[in-house]
């Protein structure tokens, strides 16, 4: 029968246990309250960042379609960060994970989808290259695929820091990209949904196909791509046609012809330019007839080129950072629900060491009686 110092010695152990584990599912309501808000908060500058890209990269690509069509050289190309460089040979892998434990199978998920996912590059072929965000990834990892990892940043859990590191890592791509380091680059992380559900995802960033690139934000497609069933990554364009008569300043967006067969791209009022306004406020309604791109922009430089290049580092950083605030989240969420079932364990097992309790002392107190009785007959 067990002791009853050892029995009250556990069970103090156990809420004391059970103390550390109730105040570290406060805390982490708390950081994955201040996530949730993060991602809240970035998502409207993020969306707009990427409307804009995604307007820069139709504009231009309308532009090169229409010098094209007219018999003459191009006079705009594509940067490579969003073409590619016509080879995918050298990958690189950016896993998010966590530099701290007790999170329940956050970081054992991200490790064992990055290594299959690894795995699978170089069964085609291909070098790999890793950066792992948080010590958990670099631990795991490194008997693996230690001579792969290239850089190691620790998890932070201050917005500003993880924005500061999101332009680090984003710098550092941006400049292995233009080295030829590498071809192309994935995210491995956890999208959050809830705090007791969070999804391992893997998210090709580079090269940036224009009709993904709001996905991590919005999941719209907002400019009339003609978008392929599979995974969104194939782009129609088409050189429009002219503007109908009347559709102009109604509140439905322009409509353009285009070839049978295809869907009918459509520009909404909301994102109008100052073009298509010149077209709203002429006074003769035929002159809306005159055939014009009225996806353009007014640039300024007017090389849009330029613009791109100096938007797509920001992207890039946005893109990243939304990353690791998911992650942060998703982290967050596990160790809140980690920690939770822990408190309510340590009050199950309290409970049955406290039954244990009583019913050993109310044994030793009965044997007692029993004990004094027998002596008492005796005399």
């Amino acid at each position: 029968m067990a002791n009853l110092r050892e029995l009250r010695s556990r069970i103090a152990s156990i809420k004391s246990t059970r103390k550390i584990t109730s105040a570290m599912k406060m805390v982490a309501a708390s950081r994955l309250r201040q996530s949730q808000e993060a991602i809240t908060e970035s998502g409207y500058f993020a969306a707009s960042l990427g409307r804009i890209i995604v307007r820069l990269i139709k504009t231009i690509s309308y532009l090169r379609t229409d010098d094209i069509s007219k018999g003459r050289a191009p006079r705009y190309e594509l940067p490579r960060m969003v073409t590619g460089n016509g080879k995918d040979m050298r990958h690189l892998v950016i896993i998010f994970a966590s530099s701290r434990g007790l999170c329940g199978g956050f970081n054992m998920n991200i490790v064992k989808k990055a290594a299959q996912f690894i795995e699978h590059l170089q069964s085609q072929g291909r070098v790999v290259r890793l950066i792992c965000i948080g010590s958990k990834a670099t631990d795991l990892l490194r008997q693996q695929f230690g001579k792969q990892i290239v850089a190691t940043f620790t998890t932070k859990s201050s917005v500003a820091d993880q924005l500061a590191d999101a332009e680090n890592i984003a710098a550092h791509l941006v400049s292995m990209f233009e080295k030829g380091t590498i071809d192309a680059c994935s995210v491995v992380y956890n999208h959050f949904h809830s705090a007791i559900s969070q999804e391992v995802r893997i998210r090709p960033i580079v090269p940036m196909q224009a009709a993904n690139i709001l996905q991590p934000f919005t999941g719209e497609n907002p400019w009339g791509f003609l978008v392929s069933d599979n995974d969104g990554s194939a782009i129609g364009l088409q050189r429009p046609s002219r503007i109908k008569s009347g559709t102009l300043g109604k509140g439905k967006g322009i409509t353009r012809g285009v070839s049978q067969g295809h869907a009918k791209p459509k520009v909404h009022s909301q994102y109008k330019t100052s073009q298509e306004l010149r077209f709203q406020n002429t006074e003769n309604g035929e002159d809306s007839q005159i055939d014009a791109n009225p996806l353009e922009y007014d640039f300024e430089p007017e090389n849009p080129v330029d613009l791109l290049n100096a938007i797509i580092p920001e992207v890039l950083t946005a893109l990243i950072f939304r990353t690791s605030l998911e992650s942060s989240a998703s982290e967050n969420g596990a160790r809140m629900t980690a920690m939770d079932n822990a408190t309510n364990n340590a009050a199950d097992i309290i409970d049955e060491l406290t039954l244990l309790y009583n019913q050993t002392r109310q044994a030793m107190i009965t044997s007692e009686l029993t004990e004094i009785i027998s002596g008492a007959e005796a005399l």
